[in-house]
């Protein structure tokens, strides 16, 4: 049985899908107010999410206004930096484009809410079956597609383009092969293994963690993700803690201190890949506990063990390039072909925008 085919993954997504059609996508994802469907071209259903607000708290896996416009303001901010993009979008270009060209109301395709959807193969005549079926459902709105990187799925780039899909620079993302001896002769790589190994902090796998956990766990996840970075990721709810507990979702791992848990990681597993959408630790405690290196490293072993290739997400790039991850751009695409000429119009300027001035930023601070 291919990994594909695990019947307790399948139930997990099957399970999230079932419960976001029914409460929304805040039931798994606290700032991430979404209707959410699903596409029924294709076995298993995969999610599509149509944003139900406009708020400026709305996280980026939801929110396209988020992704483009708040989330790099906000970066800017905190960065002190007074990019060229950050200059046109208060100028209002970027803000104004995403109206006109619908993006608010678009749907977005295969989306979990998480960092990085995992995609599959998708061949000519399934992306266009996907496409055709979700136009003949929902014809008032673009179709996007987050996470699209030629380095991860071969080949879609381009047969989205080929199929009139417009491609939008998003992030910046480290990708990995754990396989390649390598990445295992890299002094950091060595230093976080033995730090790992050798660790006074007890590391708890996903059978050694219950519902009473969860307090921790989300304080240890916010506390990094949210408090220290941005209240534009995604805000896992105790919900989704509970759903990765009892049906692997994620599988998460913990360590803990004196009986405390003091940080964690979430690992998805899909399609060959291995990354992690959730991850946190106690920002309180002394950096010289390494707690970050000691989950990464985790991330990492738990790849090379499955024989996964690693997606490292975007963010701390020079972290990740000095553990074998190779910088890649990704995009997001959008399909507007059946809208009316001025929302096309609108679209195919945004992008033109972004790809002038988000592409040298984003390989250059990714």
């Amino acid at each position: 049985m291919s990994r594909l085919e695990n019947p307790l993954l399948l139930d997990s997504h099957a399970h999230w899908l079932s419960q976001a059609r029914q409460l929304g996508g805040q039931h798994w994802v606290a700032n991430a107010p979404c209707q959410v469907c699903c596409s029924d071209a294709g076995t298993p259903a995969i999610p599509v999410t149509r944003p139900t607000r406009h708020a400026s708290g709305d996280s980026y896996v939801a929110s396209p206004r988020a992704a483009w416009l708040h989330y790099p303001q906000a970066e800017a901010t905190r960065h002190g930096r007074a990019t060229r993009l950050l200059a046109a979008a208060a100028g209002g270009p970027l803000g104004g484009l995403i109206s006109a060209a619908r993006l608010d109301s678009a749907w977005h395709i295969n989306n979990w809410l998480i960092s990085t959807n995992l995609h599959p193969q998708w061949g000519e005549d399934e992306l266009t079956l996907l496409t055709d079926t979700l136009l003949a459902r929902q014809p008032d709105a673009p179709l996007l597609l987050r996470n699209v990187c030629d380095a991860a799925n071969p080949g879609l780039p381009a047969m989205l383009q080929a199929q009139g899909w417009l491609l939008i620079p998003a992030r910046q993302v480290y990708l990995c092969q754990p396989a390649d001896p390598a990445v295992w002769r890299s002094p950091n790589v060595k230093r976080d293994q033995k730090l790992l190994q050798g660790s006074a902090l007890t590391l708890l796998g996903p059978d050694q963690l219950s519902e009473a956990d969860i307090p921790a766990l989300q304080r240890c996840f916010r506390q990094l993700f949210i408090d220290k970075h941005s209240a534009l990721n995604p805000d896992f709810t105790p919900a989704f803690f509970r759903l990765c507990l009892q049906q692997r979702f994620l599988a998460l791992h913990a360590l803990a201190l004196d009986g405390q848990i003091v940080g964690c990681i979430g690992l998805y597993e899909r399609y060959g890949w291995l990354t992690t959408p959730l991850l946190g630790y106690d920002t309180s405690l002394p950096a010289e506990l390494g707690l970050y290196r000691q989950l990464m490293a985790l991330l990492l072993a738990k790849a090379h063990e499955r024989q996964l290739a690693l997606h490292y997400s975007s963010g701390a790039g020079e972290f990740k390039r000095h553990r074998g991850g190779v910088p890649h751009l990704e995009y997001t695409a959008v399909f507007a072909h059946h809208l009316h000429g001025r929302h096309r119009l609108a679209l195919s300027t945004l992008a033109s925008l972004l790809q002038r001035t988000a592409t040298p930023l984003l390989q250059r601070y990714g």
